[in-house]
């Protein structure tokens, strides 16, 4: 096959084309500091870039509900003890109510610490978090116990997704805390009641192991809070671990090695400059040349 000047010329401007293209792309890695500026650049490297992202997504997603959990149940644990709290200041109080040299004065004052202590109560019971009653089971926007105890919420529970097919329930429902293993409400009103008729043998035989019971109670529900806890704080723990390696891996699989890519740019330059050379060559002086 003959080749003529034409072909020549038109092969040099062909691939100076392409040597253009390659410093364009290399210059385009540099600016935005990504090997994958589109799906073209890699369609391997794309697939596995969205995979790594789904992956990236879910565990942020996972991330953000533990974190969410474990803030509802350390309010839930606030919560319990501060009834365990005014509990445990009505126990000394019947404590102190039981003993018959008491004077009728002093057992009314301490009557009315109680019914202050049952107030109290009532209000903790009410605790929110984020603007959620904690204790309502699915009735989080409505106040859980009256004023005069009696328990408004349900039984449902409250779980939060922390893994794949992995939920963790969060909430401990009313009843549960202040009225199944002892309603609280009504032992502290009968404790009231029993110092202002000064019934110290109530007090000293039947009340204060009600308060055994309703204490013993909060410890428990208290302890199964702070397992849930430490479980949460592990698993956050797991989640920041696979976030990173898959930070890390998404970084390996996009970003460009500057150094590399440097060198790559030089590379492009040094061929830019000698198929210029060389084109100065292949290309033939024209007459305006030799009028010169």
């Amino acid at each position: 096959m003959r080749v003529t000047q034409g072909m020549m010329v038109g092969n040099f401007l062909n691939n100076l084309n392409n040597n253009f293209k390659i410093m364009d792309k290399i210059q385009e890695q540099m600016s935005t500091g990504r090997k994958i500026n589109r799906p073209s650049d890699d369609p391997v490297g794309v697939v596995s870039s969205l995979r790594l992202r789904t992956g990236l997504t879910e565990t942020e997603k996972y991330l953000g509900n533990a974190e969410d959990a474990r803030a509802w149940l350390e309010t839930t644990d606030i919560a319990l003890g501060q009834a365990g709290d005014i509990l445990h200041r009505v126990r000394e109080l019947t404590i102190q109510g039981a003993n018959d040299t008491l004077p009728p004065q002093s057992q009314e004052t301490i009557a009315k610490e109680v019914h202050q202590l049952r107030e109290q109560m009532v209000q903790v019971a009410n605790s929110s978090h984020d603007g959620r009653y904690i204790f309502g089971g699915f009735q989080t926007t409505t106040v859980p116990f009256t004023g005069a105890g009696a328990y408004t919420g349900d039984t449902n529970t409250i779980s939060y997704e922390i893994g794949i097919n992995m939920t963790i329930p969060v909430n401990v429902t009313g009843d549960a805390a202040f009225i199944n293993a002892q309603n609280v409400f009504q032992l502290l009103t009968d404790v009231e009641n029993d110092l202002i008729a000064g019934n110290t043998s109530n007090l000293s035989n039947i009340r204060l192991g009600e308060l055994d019971t309703a204490m013993n109670n909060m410890l428990s529900i208290r302890a199964d809070v702070g397992a849930k806890v430490n479980r949460l704080e592990l698993t956050k723990s797991r989640l920041d671990d696979t976030n990173l390696n898959l930070s890390g891996l998404l970084a390996k699989n996009e970003d460009i090695d500057m150094a590399e890519v440097i060198t790559q740019l030089k590379t492009q330059e040094n061929t830019y400059q000698t198929a210029l050379a060389a084109g100065a060559r292949i290309i033939q002086p024209t007459l305006m040349d030799f009028l010169r």
